[in-house]
């Protein structure tokens, strides 16, 4: 029965925070929310081939260390120098796939910030079921007790804003006019996603020798979060400027002028997906909107010799949106 309990408490505890935190992180993004499909294989990636990924590779990478396994020195070193660089470059795979293969859904710093964070959610949900479960087995439902809090509670964020920090250095990449640029952000982003990782371990693994270790992690964790909190905020204003900016002359020939002001208000387009059928049919006409605001941006910054096919996809979106409002019944607008 103690058993069934222990198992029980152990899924909920891996399962549940993991979902609820990925559902909040993907629902935030302001204006244009990232396909659901796309963000359920984006967890599913970081919960599954990650981990498995990330198992072999310290495995293999810790065979030098094995003559000293059990000690202190070998436990800081793989958790501090071996764990960060493998499981962060195993999570980025699936940033580097989105980035170079679906560049459509990846607009900039926010769609990084999200899709980092989701894979750091997952692999969190799988890790930390296997430790939860290892507690259990050693020390009843007491050590799952404390593991719980440590790793769910104080803890909990922690992989989604290490791998949400490489998400942002190619959300930067994505819109930067130069190449070297664009690759110096993307290793510069990867290398402190793995220093926060790597402190984070140290301070745990020093833990046992000196409590006061402990608190290195929590104030690294705890100011890594908000860091991330405090880019996704700026992003959401430059989207929102973005918006403002790029759909201005789209007005009396894409839009009229009620639905440009909506299409930058966070708040107005909340309440549209609230208010039955037709206001979640105005919500998807506000993220076409979106959409056409991020791609006339990217070819603006950009450039057609960058972006080839920014140019008719621009077109496709403007015929999608009149599209959209003919079949909510408005009028038309003058043609382009």
């Amino acid at each position: 029965m103690i058993l069934a309990v222990g198992v029980a408490l152990a899924l909920f505890a891996a399962v549940a925070p993991a979902l609820s935190w990925s559902l909040l992180v993907w629902w935030c993004d302001r204006y244009e929310r990232e396909p659901l499909g796309l963000a359920i294989v984006t967890f599913w990636w970081g919960a599954v081939p990650a981990v498995v990924l990330s198992v072999l590779a310290e495995g293999i990478l810790g065979i030098p260390l094995r003559p000293w396994r059990g000690g202190l020195i070998s436990e800081v070193v793989e958790a501090s120098a071996v764990a960060p660089v493998v499981e962060e470059g195993v999570k980025g795979l699936a940033l580097l796939f989105l980035f170079f293969v679906l560049r459509r859904e990846f607009d900039g710093v926010l769609d990084g910030i999200i899709y980092g964070a989701l894979i750091g959610f997952g692999f969190a949900m799988t890790e930390n079921l296997l430790y939860y479960m290892g507690a259990l087995a050693e020390g009843g439902l007491g050590s799952l007790t404390i593991v719980i809090f440590l790793r769910a509670v104080l803890f909990g964020l922690n992989h989604a804003f290490f791998t949400a920090i490489t998400g942002a250095g190619l959300g930067l990449a994505r819109l930067s006019r130069h190449r070297w640029g664009r690759w110096g952000l993307v290793l510069l982003a990867w290398a402190i996603s793995i220093a926060f990782h790597a402190v984070h371990n140290l301070g745990a693994s020093l833990a046992q020798a000196n409590f006061l270790a402990f608190f290195v992690s929590v104030a690294s964790d705890g100011g890594g979060v908000l860091l991330i909190v405090v880019i996704a905020l700026l992003a959401w204003q430059r989207e929102r400027e973005w918006i403002i900016a790029e759909l201005a002359d789209e007005v009396g020939v894409t839009l009229s002028r009620e639905e440009y002001a909506a299409a930058s208000s966070y708040g107005r387009r909340m309440r549209q997906w609230f208010a039955g059928a037709r206001g979640r049919r105005l919500g998807h006409l506000h993220d076409l909107a979106t959409e056409l605001a991020f791609k006339k941006r990217q070819l603006r910054l950009l450039g057609a010799e960058r972006e080839p096919r920014m140019a008719a996809e621009i077109v496709r979106l403007r015929e999608r949106i009149r599209e959209a409002r003919l079949g909510l019944g408005m009028p038309p607008l003058r043609a382009t």
